[in-house]
Parts: structure tokens; sequence; C-alpha cells
């Protein structure tokens, strides 16, 4: 009988050895991980508001080829759901490069030349590609970031691939309770803010998460950032819904910023915003807002659960 200590098993090219827990990685496993990381991407930009043209596109070597639809799927939400486009995400459609750990100058050229070589093609979904992106699960720097986009190359990095899961994760518990439009806050750059609302006998809620998708290493968000906010999407959301209604609506608001911002601070401005109430009459915020800053700990929004009210 053969002896149990000595025993190595073989499947899916792993081959362990259990007394010495040695397990060299041979075979399909680098293709698996790839794999992997392409099809949960997927459902990411899919549930952005993408639409899936290529994927492990041989014949032009791209990793997935999209454009962006507006409605997010997979799951699609039962209610009526509008998006816009990434703020750090090139127009029209997009060459994807995902790379698992980092990347060099290399990687970026591959990409734009393969870009080339498929415009090169008779099929449109290739001849119309016009931005590129790559895909890191590494955390760059700002101006890394800001180098790669002087070459018309956005890199998601593992910072914004939080940032955007985060609102991902947003537009799935919304809007599978009501309507979801995400509109932008103007005079502010690169901001926009989801809004979601359900209407009730004797008053309305809204549900708000605000976007701010700059990895401006010299911004930070101050007070009159966060108060001028405010003002924006009562003067644009809350008050033509208490005019349509005639009810008062109780808000609810998460903050969301890529970038550094002190959320003892924006907490501050929220609850001395909130107590004006002559200045967003029938409009009542519920309690503290649920703040999230990128810049420093990106993964702090994983520690916290807080379900809407």
């Amino acid at each position: 009988m053969e002896n149990f200590g000595e025993l190595r098993k073989k499947e899916n090219g792993l081959i362990s050895n259990f007394p010495s827990e040695t397990v060299p990685l041979v075979g399909h496993f680098i293709p698996e991980v790839g794999r992997a990381m392409e099809d949960e991407f997927t459902v990411l930009i899919e549930r952005l508001g993408y639409r899936i043209d290529r994927k492990r596109d041989q014949k032009s070597g791209l990793d997935i080829i999209a454009h962006f639809n507006g409605e997010p799927i997979n799951p699609k939400p039962p209610y009526e759901c509008t998006l816009l486009k990434p703020s750090f995400a090139p127009n029209g459609r997009i060459a994807f490069s995902l790379k698992r750990g980092d990347f060099e100058e290399g990687d970026v050229d591959e990409l734009l030349k393969n870009i080339e070589k498929a415009r090169g093609f008779t099929e449109e979904v290739y001849k119309s590609i016009v931005g590129a992106s790559i895909v890191t699960n590494y955390t760059k720097t700002e101006d890394k970031l800001s180098n790669l986009l002087g070459k018309s190359v956005y890199c998601w990095d593992g910072r914004r691939l939080i940032f955007y899961a985060v609102k991902a994760r947003s537009v799935l518990e919304l809007a599978f309770k009501g309507p979801l439009i995400e509109k932008v806050i103007e005079g502010f750059s690169k901001a926009s803010y989801l809004i979601q609302t359900q209407t009730g006998k004797d008053a309305m809620l809204a549900n708000i998460v605000i976007l701010i998708d700059d990895h401006d290493k010299n911004f930070a968000m101050g007070r009159d950032n966060v108060e001028n906010i405010l003002k924006y999407i009562y003067e644009k959301s809350f008050k033509p819904m208490v005019d349509a209604n005639r009810l008062p609506v109780q808000v609810a608001f998460k903050f969301h910023v890529l970038g550094i911002a002190d959320k003892t601070m924006v907490e501050n401005v929220y609850i001395e915003f909130a107590r004006k109430e002559s200045e967003h009459p029938k409009v009542f915020f519920s309690g503290s807002p649920v703040m999230f800053q990128y810049g420093a700990a990106p993964w702090a929004t994983l520690l916290t659960s807080s379900p809407w009210i």
C-alpha cells in the first residue's frame, strides 16, 4: 500500500508533495489567472455601462475591446438606470490591455502597436478603435498616470479599480430599489453624482452617491467644495422634486473621493448645511454622510458596511 506521506497528486498541472508543502505551479496556471482577471474585469465594466465587442481577441492580440452604452448589465437592474462614461476614460471604442502585475514601457508600446494593427482590418469593430487603456492591479503614482496620458493611454491602476468597483456596487445596490441616473456636477472637475429616488405616500427618499474621479495630487477637497456640491445638488435635483411633488424629501449621502479629503471636515460642512433648513426647504438630511477617500487608503471602503436607510 502506498504511503500517504509519499503521495504525489497530479491534477490540472499541479504537483504537490504533502510533507514539504512545495507546490510547483506549471501548465495552465498563468493562462487561468489571466482569464480570471479578464472575466472579472468584464463584469466590472459591464456594470459601469460598457458593452464588450471582443474578448481575448487572437486576431488583434487585444485583451478586450469595448464601447460605452450607459446602461449597466450583468445583471441588468429592474428599474431604469443611466450612467455617465467614467471621466478617466477615452471616448469611443476602447482597447483594454490587462496586467495582473506591474507593466513596463514595452507593454504600453505593444498595446499601441496592436491597436494600430487592428485599425488596418476591414471590420468596423477594429477600424473604430480610438482609445487605449492599460489596466493593472498595481498602484501608480499620479505623475506616472499623467505621463501615460501624454501618450493617450489611460491607466486604470489598483486604486482606480477599487474606486470603480465601489461605483459599480453602489449602482447595483441602488438600481434595484428604484430609478437611478448619474449626473455631472457642473463647475467641479471630474465630479458626478448618482441619484436614486423612491416616492411614498407622504414623502420621497433620495439616495446620493458623489463620485470625484480626480487623481491630481495637488487636489484636496475643501470646505467650499463640499458646500458648493450640496448647493448644486439641491438646486438641480432636490428643489425640482419638491416643486413637482409637493412632498418633503429625505436624503442620504455618500462621498467617494479618488484623491484626498478630510472626513471630519466633510461631515462638519454637511451637518452645518443640513441645519440651514431655510436654504433647502422641505429637504431633510439624514445624519452624517458616509465618506471615503482613496488617495491614502483605497482599501478602507472594504472595512465599512453602511447599508442605505
